[in-house]
């Protein structure tokens, strides 16, 4: 696939989508609201080798989950994001923390296909959620930016969900209907939303396979390393051994684990896609 099959305009999702009552509901919201970071942001931190003084570039930064995890490491981090809302929620939260680090933090509002930054700013550039929400040319635009505000020895920090073929797969043909039929025979409230949901029909309008996102960093001029996390398929820790073999009962039959973690299950029972970049 050549560049030039990205250069067309694609009209963009609209910025209102991304309201408070999204990033009230969005991955990642509950601990938020608790003053804690989910731990797929603490997962981004540590993979990234990221260290005390160095910079980095948050885009998307939404809420600014990602941003203070960032700051606690001693990175100073500038996040940008072109919902006003997610700005306004952001500023909100910086502002309560300590001040050991908050000043390490600035936020602006701009969009991910030209970056306001002079060439080689930044040793880290994240990119946690945003991926599936910018078209095919927006995200080749943004990828060229991120390579141009990197320093030569920076890295481009990756995660997307949902993977394309859990959510085509995985999902509608096993994990649904399974669960579907746990919940009937032990009452239970086991996930079994809609493949894609309403909001997902608006905002997610490129998902990604590891194939895809592949190709597109190639094109970019990025050397990448990509693997699909195992977030949702390993058993969740239980206080008890009784409930602890009930929910590996579940990751077994719903997300035939441990299998799940290996090729080629792996490709339709993982849900995130996580990559880490640098300039070939």
């Amino acid at each position: 696939m050549k560049h030039k099959d990205y250069m067309p305009k694609d009209p963009g999702v609209d910025s209102k989508l991304y309201d408070k009552e999204y990033f009230e509901s969005v991955d990642g919201a509950q601990y938020f609201a608790e003053n804690k970071t989910a731990p797929k942001f603490i997962y981004a931190v540590n993979i990234s080798g990221l260290t005390t003084g160095d910079s980095a570039l948050d885009i998307g930064c939404g809420r600014g989950d990602l941003l203070m995890a960032l700051a606690q490491k001693g990175a100073d981090v500038t996040g940008i994001d072109y919902s006003e809302e997610a700005l306004k929620i952001a500023q909100k939260a910086i502002a309560k923390q300590s001040t050991e680090w908050k000043h390490r933090i600035k936020v602006l509002q701009s969009n991910a296909t030209s970056l306001k930054f002079p060439d080689q700013t930044f040793d880290y550039v994240f990119m946690t959620d945003i991926v599936e929400h910018l078209y095919p040319s927006e995200l080749q635009k943004c990828f060229e930016e991120c390579k141009r505000v990197l320093k030569p020895d920076g890295k481009l920090v990756v995660h997307t969900a949902p993977n394309r073929w859990y959510n085509e797969f995985g999902y509608p043909l096993w994990e649904q209907p399974i669960n579907k039929i746990l919940n009937r025979l032990f009452r239970q409230n086991l996930l079994t939303r809609p493949i894609r949901t309403e909001m997902d029909l608006k905002v997610h309008i490129n998902e990604q396979t590891t194939l895809n996102l592949k190709k597109y960093l190639a094109n970019t001029g990025f050397k990448s390393k990509i693997w699909l996390g195992s977030e949702y398929v390993v058993p969740v820790k239980k206080d008890s051994s009784i409930t602890q073999l009930l929910e590996i009962f579940r990751q077994v039959l719903c997300h035939a684990y441990p299998l799940s973690l290996f090729p080629p299950l792996n490709f339709i029972f993982c849900n995130d896609i996580w990559a880490i970049a640098k300039k070939t």
